[in-house]
């Protein structure tokens, strides 16, 4: 933890640069394409500031809702410790991302995902991966629609998805999601998120989230809201540095409204050594009840993860042959 934190916390200056060196990877080539399509548009949603820098901070901190709409294949592989006081360490590996499947179709993906994220407790919830398609529909900037099917331990999930996004004034934006999924074991569902993004200055974003789920099984609306101001260091540089400062409210609304968990902490997250490999610590602060008890206990939560980011763009480039090598100086020539 100690290599970590030196190694996350080492030098940090801001720059306002809003591109993210060795990140951004171009977009493949499209046959099809005519002169107004869905990456022409995608491109018109961040030609404002706050969106710019939105974009920029989601996909540093590998976002799982801006992971799964890029115009190209990215994987994140990820070694996760989570420690808590009440429940101690729990090491696992995750896998989260996409990969394009152009040879049945350009609209077509193969999603990894997982739904740990839904806990505001680490450790809390049993992991539950998941692996599924999901299929673009439409795609016009601000609106996009796909369909969805997914496995896990619970069977079959198949579902819709919609996302509209925007602008509302220069430094202001929002984004809302919308899915409904049927799961064998638990019927319909659906959950909702609603952000909103306001942009303070060149390197600082403030993001408040609101988010429901209600279904069949649900103990009536679950739901929680968030509020995290991101703040970015060495923009320009090829090893960024983010620190993210969140504060949390989760609970239920039946069988009465309750709130199940106060949560507080932050996330210092940063690039080591190359571009595709990253550190991240999350240490955070809960006040929580506990289940079957009136009462609530403080429990201290610290999430270390190590990932490597499988993208295009970020692989490092073969070294190059010496002078004077050819192909009939190779081994078994």
């Amino acid at each position: 933890m100690v290599v970590a934190l030196l190694a996350l916390a080492g030098g940090v200056q801001a720059d306002s640069n809003e591109s993210l060196v060795g990140w951004t990877a171009p977009v493949p080539p499209d046959p099809n394409a005519t002169s107004s399509n869905w990456v022409d548009t995608g491109h018109a949603y961040v030609t404002h500031q706050a969106e710019a820098l939105t974009q920029w901070m989601d996909q540093f901190f590998g976002d799982p809702n801006y992971n799964l709409e890029q115009a190209e294949s990215l994987l994140r592989l990820q070694l996760v410790d989570n420690w808590t006081s009440a429940d101690g360490h729990d090491p696992k590996p995750r896998i989260r991302g996409k990969l394009q499947l152009p040879r049945i179709s350009r609209r077509l993906d193969l999603v990894f995902s997982d739904e740990e994220q839904d806990s505001e407790i680490p450790g809390d919830d049993q992991l539950d991966e998941e692996v599924g398609l999901q299929y673009r529909v439409s795609d016009k900037g601000r609106n996009r629609f796909d369909f969805t099917l997914s496995a896990n331990t619970g069977g079959l999930k198949p579902g819709v998805k919609y996302r509209n996004q925007g602008p509302w004034a220069e430094d202001l934006n929002y984004r809302f999601i919308q899915r409904v999924q049927h799961e064998s074991d638990e019927g319909f569902y659906a959950t909702s998120q609603f952000d909103i993004n306001y942009r303070q200055g060149d390197n600082a974003i403030w993001r408040w989230t609101q988010r429901a789920i209600y279904g069949e099984e649900s103990e009536g609306a679950e739901w929680r809201s968030r509020l995290a101001m991101r703040q970015r260091y060495r923009a320009a540089t090829p090893r960024p540095v983010a620190v993210e400062y969140f504060g949390s409210v989760d609970g239920v609304t039946d069988p009465e409204t309750e709130v199940r968990n106060y949560r507080l902490g932050f996330v210092l997250r940063r690039q080591l050594w190359r571009p595709y490999l990253f550190v991240e610590v999350e240490p955070s602060y809960n006040w929580r009840l506990q289940p079957d008890d009136i009462r609530r206990k403080g429990v201290l939560g610290v999430v270390l993860r190590l990932e490597f980011a499988l993208q295009r763009d970020l692989a490092r480039p073969p070294a190059p042959e010496p002078e004077g090598r050819s192909d009939r100086d190779s081994p078994g020539s």
